[in-house]
């Protein structure tokens, strides 16, 4: 039997995963990546001897998660390596008063008891509210995966309602949630984020990859490659082939036209299915789903080099504000800082979060290297403050906590919204591009097929659940697993009536039952 022609459109952990996976397998694999460098979201580039990455990123799970279970597949574990630091994160905030003392959060489970009494002194718990909220946080890592399912319909805030604990413990709960998600409490379904945190948890294993996060994407390629896989950068593509209701290959920027089978899409389902294909190759009902589909919000982001450490733990986690003490932020004034983020105007309050990959790989410059990011509305919202404003506020934010940031720093690379999206080739820019709400998870998460036959859709926006990097990379391996058995049920040259009903069915069963109601009255 011929193996079909595959093309992975988009280089990121969910293309270059899915790449590998499909090459290891004896598929003639092509992967397109529109951009001179391969990674997407976990590109990098280089400046002054330094190794920085595009994205900003940590991995929750590290080698223990799905980005260790692609290697695991091809047989090729270790091929890229880990490395942790003595404290994950520092938790660092700035009020009116100036910043608050740092807390570290361990890497060791040993000195998890030292990190949560200084956590309930720093939001002033009395023993009861300590006490509940231990319970909390205990009931969170011992619940039951069926349990976790069955809050995916449901959002962190109504989870957390029934629990009684205090305005301050929701608010950090609900920050440090928002980190995965990038969407507010009140909206993140309850279930996915208890599934991430207990798995990231459990493995103990957050860390970051010697050479960088675009070590990762890298490997997978060079060894798809060696399998026989044709990588190709700087090849963007304009529109994705469809007749007779069946994928016949895509057609680059450049006019070139290479005919395959099978398209594997990292893009959004949105950007994917209404740009690279067209509404007219789809049944509308679902085309309208699809445009409905709930995306994230995206940030705006700075590489710092410095020219001496500034910084000993991973990553720094926290926020500035020059009105509020963050540390009793209740939940009227959460909302009102992600109302202010939606409605494009720079809020008082900025969170952020910052990576220092040198502390994990001091190969990646001369000196000490934060990648800073924070929250900022996706490209389609118009924005009252501009552009460079908010690039502003989160520089300021990381000052606020980080004496001396201005004299040791050697530059700083800025990166708007814009940029990014560009970078990214997703509509609107989001960080996911289908976020992770109710509806939008589990059963309901829009799965890797689609209605026409051979097109397939990887990466944050379809399929499996998690944060980030480990959801694409996750989604890339189950858009592979199901090309290898879905499309090997008939002849490859052939769309079989039985191939084209096999992918839509696959297809529908979560449009169709889980998607809006008239999605469903349309069937």
């Amino acid at each position: 039997m011929a193996f079909p022609r595959t093309i992975v459109v988009g280089s990121g952990l969910a293309g270059s995963a899915a790449a590998l996976v499909l090459a290891h397998a004896g598929l003639p694999v092509t992967l397109l990546e529109k951009n001179p460098r391969l990674g997407g979201s976990c590109s990098h580039y280089q400046r002054q001897g330094w190794r920085i990455d595009v994205g900003t990123h940590l991995f929750s799970r590290g080698k223990e998660g799905p980005l260790g279970d692609v290697l695991r597949r091809v047989d090729a574990e270790g091929a890229v390596r880990f490395r942790r630091t003595r404290d994950i994160a520092e938790l660092r905030v700035a009020g009116p008063r100036g910043p608050e003392a740092p807390i570290p959060v361990p890497a060791s489970a040993l000195r998890l008891p030292t990190f949560v009494a200084r956590v309930c002194r720093a939001l002033r718990l009395g023993p009861r509210q300590a006490l509940r909220s231990g319970r909390l946080f205990h009931y969170i890592l011992a619940m039951p995966e069926p349990q976790i399912v069955a809050l995916d319909e449901m959002t962190v805030e109504a989870f957390l309602e029934g629990w009684g604990v205090d305005d301050a413990v929701r608010g950090l709960f609900g920050f440090l949630l928002g980190l995965y998600f990038v969407v507010p409490y009140w909206e993140a379904s309850a279930g996915e984020a208890i599934w991430a945190f207990q798995k990231m948890a459990q493995a103990n294993q957050l860390s970051y990859p010697v050479g960088g996060a675009g070590a990762v994407p890298g490997t997978y390629c060079r060894l798809a490659a060696a399998h026989g896989a044709d990588i190709r950068t700087g090849a963007g593509v304009r529109r994705i082939l469809v007749r007779g209701g069946a994928v016949r290959g895509v057609e680059l920027r450049s006019g070139e036209r290479l005919p395959a089978e099978v398209v594997i899409s990292t893009s959004s389902v949105r950007t994917t299915v209404l740009g690279l294909v067209g509404r007219e190759h789809v049944p509308a009902p679902w085309a309208e789903w699809v445009e409905g589909l709930q995306g994230s919000a995206i940030a705006v982001q700075a590489k710092l080099a410095l020219d001496r450490p500034l910084v000993s733990a991973g990553a720094l986690v926290g926020a500035a504000s020059t009105k509020d003490d963050l540390y009793s932020l209740d939940a009227a004034r959460l909302r009102a800082l992600f109302d202010d983020v939606a409605h494009g105007r720079v809020p008082d309050c900025v969170p952020f979060y910052a990576p220092v990959p040198t502390n994990f790989d001091p190969d990646l410059g001369p000196g000490q290297l934060i990648t800073v990011c924070a929250v900022a509305p996706t490209t389609d919202v118009p924005l009252v403050d501009a552009a460079p404003r908010w690039e502003q506020a989160m520089l300021d934010a990381l000052r606020a906590v980080v004496p001396d940031l201005d004299a040791h720093t050697v530059f700083c690379d800025r990166f708007s919204t814009r940029w990014l999206a560009h970078w990214i080739g997703k509509d609107f820019g989001p960080a996911i591009s289908t976020a992770q709400v109710p509806g939008q998870v589990g059963r309901s998460r829009p799965p890797n097929t689609t209605p026409i036959a051979g097109l397939y859709i990887a990466g944050c926006g379809a399929g499996a659940r998690g944060i980030g990097t480990e959801l694409a990379a996750a989604s890339g391996m189950a858009a592979a697993d199901l090309v290898l058995a879905v499309e090997g049920l008939s002849t490859w040259r052939r769309v079989t009536p039985r191939r084209r009903r096999l992918s839509r069915r696959l297809c529908e069963s979560t449009w169709t039952a889980r998607g809006p109601r008239e999605a469903r009255a349309a069937r």
